[in-house]
């Protein structure tokens, strides 16, 4: 049981810190007048997206939480 815990816990601890730190990508591309397409937890398929219709950015929380990315428009 306390695996399982532990194992819950990191999970939580190391998406929030990744929320963060791509979080902080999104506000600098903010401040600095970059086209964002999405904005992301997690690698692999999408779990949860919502589109924001004034903007057009995806917010999207995906299968495998183990990073981020917060894609700017031009990035290929």
């Amino acid at each position: 049981m306390n695996t399982a815990i532990t194992v819950i816990a990191s999970v939580l601890v190391f998406g929030f810190l990744i929320f963060i730190h791509e979080f902080g990508h999104y506000i600098a591309g903010k401040i600095f007048g970059f086209g964002i397409e999405e904005f992301a937890i997690g690698f692999g398929p999408k779990i949860f997206k919502k589109k924001n219709k004034k903007t057009g950015e995806l917010f999207s929380i995906r299968l495998l939480p183990i990073g981020g990315f917060c894609a700017f428009k031009g990035e290929d």
